[in-house]
């Protein structure tokens, strides 16, 4: 921590260094008085962002503190147990846990000692150089230029895992991805109970201009918009789009699994002149046009990747995936520290709307109460990726808009299907009889969640809603487990470390059980340990785990999370009859056929029960109230080159 305080403090004295210099150059133009007032309201306010940032430290300094002791207390517990039981191997491993954590607390309360003596320096120095800016003169500060440079200070939680499109699998990719590459469709915004959204299924032309799907409903002619521009002023045109086809049917990633599994596209579209192609699926698909405005799908240049190819890598995928090369939508990436900075600037030569900021700056924070901490002190214009924790402690904060969206995320508990006891189908159907729903959404989620009833979420075409799915019922399943193969062993629920609201979705599921006689142990895993548990040889009796579909299609979602051997169906579920309506929906193009066809499916998965479905939580972004214009689009990813300056 003490590292990304430093690496702020470099930022704001090269604020401060800026200040300073408008300060001479109103001296050497004869305003004496001008230059002083600046000068000391720079000095000011510079001293007030040490505070900021002081007190930001202090307070996450105080959280390890908190946490230390925690760990302390548990490790204390654990060798009481131990010592109970009479285990010395357990005891001899506990003591060495309340050591080791014992140690980490003493480090922890020094830590907050320091930053909390530093907080206490940085607040007497702020109010010295507000006395002194008061003394200097009361002359009013010049008005601000009118080309001030405009800035968005964006805090994420983490760094960039590649910038390559054809194999972007996590969040922070994907936002990145967004600023710097154009796709060719986007969802129409729309207003909805005074938020904006993307809507799911609307999409209007970006780089494409227009599209014809053919009568077959396998051919889809497509027009390139003239005029789109590279960085370096290249145009795109259809062979661009061609070429970057090829590249995503030939490359491991997420674009090739898109084209060929959800858009069936196995071979890359006919050039018919420079601004037109027609893309042949090999079966009918109703989400061609849909899977389009997916990053995967944003333009790279072609010349870039020929440049960069090596005959080991004839797709230059190493060089992509840590370079930005030639952008083609509305900012270009120009620096990057690895976990501290990235800094996007935008465009003068891009094709659409302009740029509301001219420069997006990510900082990296990968406390969510750090995050939180400055963007109350006003370091940060947005915080992405907070939890139900920490928007609780924005409540009420000035200056901090909390924006709350209606999400289609389904937070579920998966049962491995292949793992014994969930093996029984009548035991994962008790289960699912003794969660109590109504205390996770109060308690956990306090009331900005809604209730999951199946695979599909509730305001999806295709689902079926509250007409089916499971309530508290702790008689049933009593008889349920009463009547399965279940023998009374413990069983372990397994939860990602740095998920909190996981964790207290966990807790509350062990007292649930409890009531049918069911015995949990919560195991909590750190991220790529329970990432790789989730498709790996070692999978998990039960987890706690979340799944945005996309596209808001019954195909789309079943396909990703519930067909019978591909990676997302991480409970290893199986149904013969269900694999053979999800395969077969694909080739039924009217809306409400398909909607009848998966009524089907979600009933047999309800009674099956992989998973207990547990709830839409609701999607949040912290912003100050300088900001404005978020739009929430299907896959949750914010597109920050939309945010605006609060008018």
């Amino acid at each position: 921590m003490r590292d990304l305080v430093r690496t702020r403090r470099r930022w704001l004295v090269a604020l401060l260094g800026l200040m300073l210099v408008a300060a001479s150059c109103a001296a050497d133009d004869g305003a004496s008085d001008t230059a002083a007032s600046a000068m000391a309201e720079a000095q000011a306010a510079e001293s007030d962002a040490g505070v900021a940032l002081a007190d930001a430290q202090a307070a996450a300094a105080k959280a390890r503190e908190a946490q230390a002791a925690a760990d302390t207390a548990a490790a204390a517990a654990a060798l009481a147990q131990a010592t109970a039981e009479g285990n010395q191997a357990a005891v001899a491993q506990a003591e060495a846990d309340l050591a080791a954590a014992q140690a980490a607390a003493e480090s922890a309360r020094a830590d907050a000692a320091a930053a909390q003596a530093e907080a206490d320096d940085a607040a007497a120095a702020a109010a010295a150089a507000v006395e002194a800016a008061e003394a200097q003169t009361a002359a009013p500060a010049p008005p601000p230029a009118e080309d001030t440079e405009r800035v968005l200070v964006v805090g994420v939680p983490g760094d960039i895992e590649t910038l390559d499109t054809c194999c972007a699998n996590f969040i922070r990719a994907h936002e990145a991805l967004e600023l710097v590459y154009e796709p060719p469709v986007l969802h129409r915004t729309v207003e909805q109970n005074g938020a904006l959204i993307g809507a799911a299924g609307d999409l209007m032309p970006r780089y494409f201009e227009s599209w014809e799907a053919h009568e077959d409903g396998l051919t889809y002619t497509i027009k390139v918009r003239p005029g789109v521009l590279f960085d370096d002023g290249t145009e795109v045109t259809a062979e661009t789009v061609r070429f970057m086809t090829e590249r995503n049917l030939n490359t491991p990633g997420g674009a090739n699994w898109l084209l060929r599994n959800i858009a069936f596209i196995q071979e890359p579209p006919e050039v018919l002149d420079k601004y037109t192609l027609r893309f042949t699926s090999s079966e009918a698909s109703p989400m061609v046009m849909e899977h389009f405005y997916m990053t995967s799908s944003a333009i790279i240049d072609p010349k870039v990747i020929l440049e960069n190819a090596t005959e080991d890598d004839p797709w230059a995928m190493e060089y992509f995936s840590r370079n930005v090369d030639n952008a083609s939508g509305p900012f270009r990436l120009v620096s990057r520290i690895p976990d501290q900075e990235v800094v996007f600037e935008a465009r003068e030569n891009y094709s659409f709307e302009p740029q509301a900021y001219d420069r997006i700056i990510w900082k990296i924070i990968p406390s969510n109460a750090e995050r939180v901490q400055l963007l109350k002190a006003g370091v940060i214009d947005v915080a992405i990726a907070l939890g139900t924790e920490d928007f609780a402690a924005l409540e009420g904060a000035e200056g901090v808009n909390v924006q709350r969206f209606p999400s289609k995320n389904l937070a579920y508990m998966g049962m491995g299907n292949r793992i014994a006891p969930f093996d029984d189908k009548t035991v994962r159907q008790a289960v699912s009889y003794a969660v109590d729903y109504d205390d996770i959404l109060n308690n956990v989620y306090k009331g900005e969640a809604q209730r999951l009833y199946g695979p599909i979420a509730p305001g999806s075409y295709s689902s079926l809603g509250d007409s089916i799915g499971y309530r508290r019922d702790v008689a049933k399943a009593q008889e349920l487990l009463d009547g399965s193969s279940y023998d009374g062993s413990p069983v372990v629920l397994s939860i990602d470390a740095a998920k909190g609201e996981h964790e207290l979705i966990a807790v509350r599921i062990q007292s649930h059980l409890a009531d049918i006689g069911m015995d949990v142990e919560i195991e909590k895993l750190a991220s790529p340990v329970y990432a790789e548990r989730k498709v790996g040889e070692n999978r998990m009796q039960m987890f706690i785990d979340e799944g945005l579909p996309w596209i808001d299609d019954p195909n789309y979602t079943l396909s990703v999370f519930l067909l019978s051997g591909v990676f997302g169906n991480y409970t290893q579920y199986v149904n013969e009859r269900v694999d053979q309506i999800i395969n077969e929906g694909w080739g039924i193009l009217d809306r409400e056929e398909r909607a009848r066809t998966f009524e089907e499916a979600q009933r047999i998965i309800v009674d099956d029960a992989p998973w207990v479905f547990l709830a839409l939580p609701d999607y949040k972004i912290a912003m100050r109230d300088t900001v404005e214009g978020f739009v929430l689009y299907p896959n949750a990813i914010p597109r920050l080159a939309g945010l605006r300056p609060a008018e």
